[in-house]
């Protein structure tokens, strides 16, 4: 004769302790996710944050060694240098990992920056000549190493406003900055056929 079983089974109760382990902390992850990938949290609430950050994505892309070391001889008898030195300073500042393919002649239509300060840089400079002060005042600032109220007088701002129009650069140069790269021929290209 056999005994009929009334409780849960083994596995459905650990499935339940799982359940109820995860629980307690579903909300903080959700918040924690959310504060995580929310623009509005990257973005810079004083000028001297603004200056911090744009700074700090300046030095992020500067090699840290610029040769392969003493044992490793190139042209003219001098160390021969990283790949990713001689990108840096001989290469595109557009420069990304895209793929081109062969036959088309396309590339990917998403890739990555190797140098995604340059790359922003460089695309406000070819803007509008509003976008090329910003610009110029962002070089100041990173390059240059001057304080954002000193290089937006040094692009011709008056000194009572200097400031703000300081602020506004680097606000907007942060905005723009992504390590992201969107072929816009590729774009264009699939929207059509489309």
């Amino acid at each position: 004769m056999s005994k009929r079983y009334r409780g849960i089974s083994d596995s459905q109760a650990n499935a339940l302790a799982l359940a109820r382990r995860q629980a307690p902390y579903a909300t903080q992850s959700q918040a924690s996710f959310t504060v995580a990938w929310d623009y509005r949290s990257r973005q810079p609430e004083t000028l001297r944050d603004a200056v911090r950050m744009v700074r700090r994505a300046y030095q992020d892309e500067i090699p840290t060694k610029l040769h392969e070391g003493y044992d490793h001889i190139g042209e003219g008898g001098t160390p021969k240098m990283t790949a990713r030195a001689e990108g840096y300073l001989f290469g595109s500042p557009t420069a990304s990992d895209a793929k081109r393919d062969p036959e088309t002649g396309e590339h990917d239509l998403v890739s990555y920056y190797h140098a995604p300060f340059r790359a922003c840089l460089a695309q406000m400079q070819r803007g509008d000549e509003s976008s090329r002060k910003r610009a110029a005042i962002v070089a100041h600032v990173t390059i240059g190493s001057q304080g954002p109220q000193e290089a937006a007088v040094a692009e011709g701002v008056p000194s009572w406003c200097a400031k703000t129009v300081a602020w506004d650069a680097l606000r907007s140069f942060l905005t723009r900055l992504s390590d992201v790269r969107i072929a816009s021929s590729n774009v264009q290209d699939s929207v059509t056929a489309a």
